[in-house]
């Protein structure tokens, strides 16, 4: 009787011991994650000033693979002086009020219709996660698909021949803010 409660209280002790490390770890990650996530916009407020948003515009796309498809448009220029390779870009439409009614997030230098990188394989030898690097002065034209857009706004960008008063609670405005930003470290 008394070999049983010292094994029971040593399978509880060792239970317990065992769900403390697992418990540490998880927040280990987490942790590791929440200061990529902090460091990432810690970078996008101050590298911003480098980074050129230029020719912002909704449109549907009228030729290729996304013929017929309502997206958003425009061209990244790093004019910093170190190289990206992370970049998450919100891109907003406004209202006539100036509130936001629709909102993407996506990095502008993957293709148009997804990431072009296949998942990391867990397989050490074979696994090589290929990052995008955008280099001082690139130029890098991008499209986005408008995934969810409201009916209102998909219809005043079908028809964008102008935007009158009634055309929908689309102005017409559109707006961006750097998320994210990586910067290029050869030696990770």
């Amino acid at each position: 009787m008394l070999l049983k409660k010292k094994s029971l209280i040593v399978t509880f002790v060792s239970g317990f011991i065992l769900s403390c490390v697992l418990f540490i770890e998880l927040k280990n990650e987490e942790s590791k994650i929440s200061y990529r996530y902090s460091l990432g916009r810690l970078n996008a407020k101050i590298y911003e000033k480098y980074i050129e948003v230029s020719g912002l515009a909704a449109k549907t796309e009228d030729a290729g693979a996304l013929k017929g498809k309502n997206i958003v448009c425009g061209i990244i220029k790093n004019r910093g002086n170190k190289d990206i390779s992370g970049l998450l870009l919100k891109i907003k439409l406004f209202d006539r009020d100036g509130a936001v009614i629709y909102e993407t997030i996506f990095d502008p230098r993957e293709p148009a219709l997804g990431s072009g990188i296949i998942p990391e394989v867990s397989i050490p030898y074979i696994s090589t996660h290929t990052k995008i690097i955008t280099k001082k002065g690139d130029l890098v034209p991008f499209k986005k698909i408008l995934a969810g857009c409201p009916p209102e706004i998909a219809f005043s960008i079908n028809n964008a021949s102008g935007f009158s008063k009634d055309r929908g609670k689309w102005s017409g405005k559109l707006g961006y803010e750097l998320v994210s930003i990586e910067l290029y470290d050869p030696g990770a």
